[in-house]
């Protein structure tokens, strides 16, 4: 067989069969998927979320791979994504996740790259992550105090999987919420805009979430990464 090796990873009641060159001991049977990111609190988000499966998230440190410096120009969440999974094009032969993020407020105008906007143009290399979470904050306080301190929004993620094949695909989630101008909590510094919303199926700011409740508020990031996945 060489080094090609054929598993198969199981999720409950799915199962599929994923082919790929990898050097895999014989009685490893879960797929491993290299996450674009090295960020420890998106990976410990993703593998809680793909807990209950035999999905491997291994990031490009674990794979001793460098971190790409990546340049999110796109225009749209998922073109960012996919700037983010082919930079690691031809350095692996795992399947290749990554993602981007963003909040949209109806009436905003906001249909491309809201980080970019909400930075001001700022390149975000020249920017420590507590620099980009305060902006980041400072931009959607704002945004909801024009519409009286709350307003309706969604807060959408755009996965994208780049196949050892060379095929690639895009998955949207959607998350309903109500964004306010007021931190109901200290934020995160990866997750800084949890600190400000509600989220529409627990009632609750995202950031004072028992993680039963974080599972029902991302249940639609899981189902993305499971209809990639699996």
């Amino acid at each position: 067989m060489g080094i090609h090796a054929r598993i198969r990873a199981y999720d409950s009641k799915r199962c599929i069969e994923c082919t790929f060159s990898s050097q895999l001991e014989s009685n490893d049977c879960s797929m491993k998927v290299l996450l674009a990111s090295n960020n420890p609190a998106k990976a410990e988000r993703y593998r809680r979320l793909l807990r209950d499966t035999d999905i491997e998230l291994v990031t490009p440190d674990a794979a001793g791979l460098p971190q790409m410096d990546v340049e999110e120009s796109g225009t749209t969440l998922a073109e960012n994504a996919l700037l983010k999974v082919r930079a690691y094009k031809g350095l692996t032969d795992l399947p290749i996740l990554g993602n981007d993020t963003g909040i949209y407020v109806t009436g905003m105008g906001m249909v491309t790259a809201p980080k970019r906007i909400a930075l001001g143009g700022i390149d975000e290399k020249t920017l420590t992550k507590k620099g980009i979470a305060e902006r980041m904050l400072a931009f959607w306080k704002n945004e909801a105090t024009k519409h009286g301190g709350s307003v309706d929004a969604d807060y959408l993620e755009t996965f994208a999987l780049l196949k050892p094949d060379g095929t690639e695909r895009t998955k949207d989630s959607k998350r309903e919420m109500i964004l306010t101008n007021t931190e109901f909590g200290t934020p995160h510094e990866s997750f800084p805009l949890r600190s400000l919303y509600l989220s529409r199926v627990t009632g609750k700011p995202a950031i004072t979430h028992t993680l039963e409740e974080d599972d029902l508020e991302l249940a639609p990031v899981r189902q993305a990464l499971l209809s990639l996945l699996v």
